[in-house]
Parts: C-alpha cells; sequence; structure tokens
C-alpha cells in the first residue's frame, strides 16, 4: 500500500524512487537479455514486482543516507544555500534584492529582525538563527505545490540529486559487477565473437555503462548547483508575495 501512495506522490517518486531505480535498472535489463528461459511472461511479471519492491526500499534507505550525508554538505557549503544567501556578506545574489527579501520578511514574519551588516559580522551564529527562521517561515508558506509548483520541482531535482549522489557508492559497485558478469558470461559463450554475441546483449551492456557514467557524473559541485536553485527560487517568493 505505501509502495502505491508513494509511487503516485511526485516527490516520493522521483526524488526518492527513481534514483534506486536507475542504480537497478542495468541488473534487470541484464538478467533479462543474458538468460532467455526468464522471458516469459509470468518470469517477467515477478521479476518486474521484485525489481520494483527492491527499488522502493532502496529508495527509502537513499533517502536516510542522503539526509546524512546533507549534514557534511552544510558544513562543506558553510550553510544551506538558502540561508546564507541572505547575509549580507554572501555575494550570490545581488545586494538590491537582498534588500527587498529582507525588508518582506521583517515585515511579515513576527519577532524577526534582520540584524545590520555590523551585527551578522560581530556575531555571526546568531545572525544565522535569524535567517534559518526566516527560511522555516517561508516554507511553511510554500506547501501549496499547485501555487508554488516551480519551487516543487526544485525541490524534487534537489531530492533527487541528493539521493541519486547518497547510493553512488552502491551503485558504483552494483554496476561494476554487473559488467564484470556480464562479460565473464559473453567471454564463455561466445569467447568475444561479436558475429555471434546477441544484440541484446550489447544493448545491455552498452547501458549498464551509460548508467555507470551518469551515476560517476553525479557529485557534490552537481548537489550544490541544485540546491542553489532551489534557494535562489524559494526567496523570490519574497517578490511574488509583495506584488
Amino acid at each position: 500500500m505505501d509502495l502505491l501512495k508513494d509511487f503516485f506522490n511526485p516527490y516520493e517518486r522521483t526524488a526518492r524512487l527513481y534514483p534506486a531505480l536507475i542504480i537497478l535498472a542495468p541488473t534487470f535489463m541484464t538478467i533479462f537479455c543474458l538468460f532467455e528461459e526468464l522471458r516469459d511472461i509470468l518470469s517477467s511479471i515477478i521479476g518486474s514486482i521484485f525489481f520494483v519492491s527492491t527499488a522502493y526500499y532502496l529508495g527509502k534507505i537513499s533517502r536516510e543516507i542522503g539526509k546524512k550525508k546533507q549534514e557534511g554538505l552544510i558544513v562543506l557549503w558553510d550553510g544551506m544555500p538558502s540561508t546564507r544567501f541572505l547575509r549580507h556578506r554572501d555575494t550570490s545574489i545581488d545586494s538590491i534584492s537582498k534588500e527587498r527579501y529582507h525588508q518582506f520578511l521583517q515585515t511579515h514574519v513576527s519577532n524577526l529582525t534582520i540584524p545590520t551588516p555590523e551585527e551578522e559580522l560581530n556575531d555571526q551564529e546568531s545572525a544565522d538563527i535569524v535567517y534559518d527562521s526566516a527560511i522555516k517561515w517561508l516554507l511553511v508558506k510554500t506547501r501549496d505545490t499547485q501555487k508554488y509548483s516551480l519551487l516543487f520541482r526544485e525541490n524534487i531535482s534537489y531530492g533527487f540529486t541528493r539521493n541519486f549522489w547518497a547510493l553512488k557508492p552502491l551503485g558504483i559497485t552494483i554496476n561494476f559487477l554487473v559488467l564484470l558478469g556480464t562479460v565473464t558470461l559473453v567471454y564463455k559463450r561466445y569467447h568475444f565473437d561479436f558475429n555471434l554475441i546477441p544484440n541484446e546483449i550489447l544493448f545491455s551492456v552498452a547501458f549498464t555503462l551509460i548508467i555507470i557514467t551518469f551515476i560517476l557524473f553525479i557529485s557534490k559541485k552537481t548537489i550544490h548547483s541544485k540546491a542553489k536553485a532551489y534557494a535562489r527560487t524559494l526567496l523570490e517568493v519574497c517578490d511574488e508575495n509583495n506584488n
């Protein structure tokens, strides 16, 4: 029941289930291409159920690993971009836009006083507490995924990238083993004679290599880029609600 519920939830499906499905897809594809006896309807149904169920639980694990690893990223980034962008000393967004965001948040968030540049420099930890509080208020006010659809898409994009990166070591290991196993079987069956190797097996090898390349492409820099895009979109909500 939870699987079906999550599958129809855009965030759960894209940010948590899809990373696991992508990582496991070459395994399923390779088994299907290498073993003809497993291609009948019943075997395919059973295999598909097992594949999706495994991906579902792996997706749940990726969320927990991703959240834990995110703590280290926050330290590396010197704070989440959404909080960092509100700092006077940060130059990621222009000072005029930042001033608008400060004015909006100070006007609309109860008991919130944006620190001056001097106050921020003298007590950076206290200033960040203020900025964190403002961001939390914005997050609560933007829960309507229909009204703030762009923000929701950016959140999904960040969640997908973070969770996919969290599974990177496992994904590389699984798919290199799949590739090694495929090459070994191809050698035993066909002795690397490309005239004898079926096209579907060549396709499975190519597919595995593509997924490995995609996994290797995801890095801390990729996650940071997605986090900054989400932060900018979140802060732009201040302008939308000022109109």
